[in-house]
């Protein structure tokens, strides 16, 4: 409970809710699997685990899991953007782009992320996050304003 309380007590502080005021509160929790494992969940609807374990009137945290070869659907964040730390485990971004709103994803490149690595979401980010390795990966996310509830936009 202790984690959660900083959690909130960093976020309800800041002075704007820019991205990299963000990545340093992050940084700043020190986030470890110990620190988060009470939130880390197994998939229930989707093919991850997916855990809102903080929301305000702007910002949302967010735990993930995404097992053995699993994946997100490829998805944006509508007028949100944040950043995701890889917790525990390795993963792929993959990002894509959006030429309308009717047209299919355009693959435009990938990123390796690494135990330990940030990665920052912008509101006309599409990306699609994949475990290829045998072990789960855990990832911590934080938004604003919040996504409500949700993917925002998934294809």
């Amino acid at each position: 409970m202790e984690f959660f309380e900083s959690i909130k007590s960093e976020l309800d502080q800041l002075p704007s809710y820019e991205v990299i005021h963000l990545v340093q509160v992050v940084q700043s929790l020190q986030v470890t699997i110990e620190k988060i494992s009470d939130f880390v969940t197994e998939p229930k609807n989707l093919g991850y685990g997916r855990n809102v374990i903080y929301r305000s009137e702007h910002v949302e945290v967010i735990v993930l899991m995404l097992p053995s070869m699993a994946r997100t659907l490829i998805h944006d964040y509508g007028t949100s953007q944040g950043c995701i730390l890889a917790v525990e485990g390795s993963l792929i971004n993959f990002l894509y782009t959006i030429e309308s709103a009717d047209a299919e994803p355009v693959y435009k490149g990938l990123e390796e992320i690494s135990e330990g690595d940030f990665f920052t979401i912008e509101g006309d980010t599409f990306h699609m996050m994949y475990n290829p390795t045998a072990s789960p990966v855990v990832t911590f996310h934080v938004y604003t304003p919040p996504l409500g509830g949700g993917i925002v936009s998934p294809l």
